[in-house]
């Protein structure tokens, strides 16, 4: 009968009278997979520092006659550190707001608080791959080391990447990556004590190659409801954060300006890749080229990218080619802040559109003023010569010890909600902070594994 009388109300000409009806389902339309947060053993820290100590070595020993004597030796050990990061997120609803959508939403300001702890679990999730601590140390959003940072050794004894230079992935890619790292651990890895993070669409292209096999058939629960498949034994946890998802920087232009000081002579092929908020790394622009003579500086301008629901960039990512380099024979020179500063609110953070190489730096800038940080960059950060730019549809494959001698995520408080407290500006308001301090720590870097560049089509 209501429905009828809406019908008639409606074939009335009186629309307006009929009420609106609001199912209480919310749908939940930002969505992630962030398993490295729950995978990776975590750890009270109750300072600013995360401290811990490792033995290079143990005491030397051999052969020696009956009655001999060796020298006395001993164990060398070192100390290492990972300074404590802040991450926030500060969030507030009307009190008028809260009471008029109780009855279709409940408690409007929990449910926002709710979000904010996914939010929260998100911006975790992307500094754990793909956070830079020295390019964004003075700046607005400093970060922690990621695996993007830590696991960075292409070559020579300690080597923790293999680059597969947009190979296919295959059988013998999972296999290469848990034979390199299990000949640096010098111990087994076949168990649920390691974990292979790649994309959904790397998870699909292994469920093909072993899609007749047993060994693939066996699921083990890594965290609490999380349950993966498996390759000899090792958990395959599929992660959100991996994945370029068809988005790229745009067209980069190139120009010179007057620095007396800048050492950059010839002409340099570039390209830059972001990584973008609660994503991760897109594909890089096209390549641009730049010539230039001594006493000037190389400004690369660019439209800030943008990814996953609109998202802006935290960091940004350089490679150069060598003075007079061929096209195409760029190597990473290093990471660079994405954003120059704080707007005139104090917390708005300004993205950088420019990139300065100065032949020694890398300076984020914005055009609108010349805004450049407080404090520039004294140097290059991650320079890396044999990592080579991606490609769309290239990925990251990591093989991660679950050990906590490993890698741990040390904290002092996580996703802690704070009550802030309404002002006589806005006096009707309930507004809260989202809290965490953390850091990645990886105790032994040639104990994790990384695959680069893999091609995952299916």
């Amino acid at each position: 009968m209501p429905s009828e009388l809406r019908e008639a109300l409606t074939a009335a000409g009186a629309s307006a009278l009929v009420p609106k009806i609001i199912d209480p389902v919310l749908v939940e339309y930002q969505r992630r997979y962030a398993p490295l947060c729950r995978a990776i053993p975590m750890q009270p820290w109750n300072t600013d520092i995360y401290y811990f100590n490792q033995r290079t070595a143990v005491p030397s020993g051999g052969a020696v006659p009956d009655g001999g004597a060796r020298p006395v030796t001993s164990s060398t050990y070192v100390q290492n550190q990972f300074q404590m990061k802040h991450v926030e997120s500060v969030g507030s609803v009307s009190g008028y707001a809260q009471e008029v959508t109780r009855q279709l939403i409940g408690d409007l300001r929990q449910t926002e608080i709710q979000g904010s702890i996914k939010g929260y679990y998100w911006d975790i999730e992307t500094f754990i791959g793909w956070g830079n601590a020295a390019a964004t140390l003075n700046g607005a959003q400093p970060q922690f080391d990621g695996l993007d940072t830590q696991i960075n050794v292409f070559s020579g004894g300690t080597q923790n990447v293999i680059d597969k230079a947009g190979n296919t992935l295959t059988q013998a890619t999972l296999d290469e990556l848990i034979d390199m790292v299990e000949s640096n651990a010098s111990q087994p890895v076949d168990d649920e004590t390691w974990m292979i993070i790649g994309s959904s669409t790397m998870n699909s292209k292994i469920a093909q190659l072993f899609s007749g096999q047993q060994r693939f058939n066996d699921k083990v629960e890594v965290a609490p409801g999380l349950i993966c498949p498996t390759y000899r034994n090792v958990p395959i946890v599929k992660s959100s954060f991996v994945q370029m998802r068809g988005y790229n920087v745009g067209t980069v232009t190139s120009t010179t300006a007057s620095n007396g000081s800048a050492t950059l002579n010839g002409t340099y092929k570039y390209t830059v890749s972001a990584i973008i908020a609660r994503q991760g790394e897109i594909a890089p622009s096209q390549e641009v080229s730049q010539a230039v003579t001594t006493g000037n500086n190389v400004v690369l301008s660019f439209t800030p990218p943008s990814g996953e629901d609109g998202l802006a960039p935290q960091l940004y990512k350089v490679w150069r080619t060598a003075a007079n380099g061929a096209s195409g024979s760029e190597t990473f020179l290093g990471y660079v802040d994405s954003t120059v500063g704080l707007a005139a609110d104090g917390v708005t953070q300004v993205i950088a559109n420019q990139i300065v190489d100065t032949g020694t730096a890398l300076i984020p800038q914005q055009s609108s003023g010349t805004i450049v940080p407080g404090v520039l960059p004294a140097q290059y950060y991650g320079t890396n010569t044999a990592m080579l730019p991606p490609a769309a549809g290239q990925e990251n494959l990591y093989l991660i010890s679950r050990d906590r001698g490993n890698v741990c995520r040390p904290y002092v408080r996580e996703a802690k909600p704070l009550d802030l407290y309404p002002t006589t500006a806005q006096p009707d308001t309930l507004p809260y902070a989202m809290i965490g301090d953390t850091t990645l720590a990886v105790r032994a870097p040639k104990f994790l594994g990384r695959a680069y560049r893999v091609a995952v089509s299916v």
